[in-house]
């Protein structure tokens, strides 16, 4: 079952779309940034998280393989096709294909959700449309948040703060912890 629902953002009285779909279609849409359900295409996630340790293998110091690939252990993944407390998504900018967004809740304390993963593709960064897509899908579930970010990453850094701080009305705390034996700033918020 698919509802439309026309809204007025408020500013310059803007339309904004939104649309809310069963599970496989679209999840939601708003400014033709839009999350959809990954299910079902589990390889379209595998394929982009190449690109992702790619990008991470920067701060990470990881290694290109001999074939010419990052490799990265998909069976990490397996949770997100597997348990009822992880949620794969596909990020598009209108019909293009954007990135991911892989949310679950911690496994170290099931009471707050966690952004497991998050990716855009090079592409589409400085658009608007990682801040968009993290917006729709943080706020699908009220509740305690954090995000992890590496400590050498300083740009995700930044965009983490201003994408939190549009979300939790400024207010969230960051403190330094070990996750998985790597330093991360670890960024805790509220959604309401």
């Amino acid at each position: 079952m698919v509802r439309l629902l026309s809204l007025y953002t408020g500013i310059n009285s803007v339309p904004v779309i939104m649309t809310s779909c069963t599970k496989g279609n679209t999840l939601i849409m708003v400014n033709h940034v839009s999350l959809r359900t990954a299910e079902n295409d589990r390889h379209i996630i595998e394929n982009l998280f190449r690109y992702y340790v790619y990008d991470l293998a920067e701060y990470g110091k990881w290694r290109c393989g001999q074939d010419g690939q990052y490799l990265f252990n998909s069976s990490l993944l397996d949770p997100h096709w597997s348990r009822d407390d992880h949620w794969p998504y596909l990020i598009y900018d209108e019909d293009e294909l954007a990135g991911f967004c892989l949310l679950r809740r911690y496994p170290f304390d099931v009471r707050t959700y966690d952004v497991d993963q998050f990716f855009v593709l090079r592409k589409f960064k400085g658009m608007g449309v990682g801040k968009e897509a993290f917006r729709l899908a943080v706020t699908e579930r009220p509740g305690y948040w954090q995000t992890r970010v590496m400590l050498e990453n300083t740009a995700a850094l930044r965009f983490w703060r201003s994408a939190i701080a549009s979300v939790s009305g400024g207010e969230f705390r960051e403190v330094i912890r070990k996750d998985d034996d790597l330093d991360m700033h670890f960024i805790t918020y509220q959604i309401k």
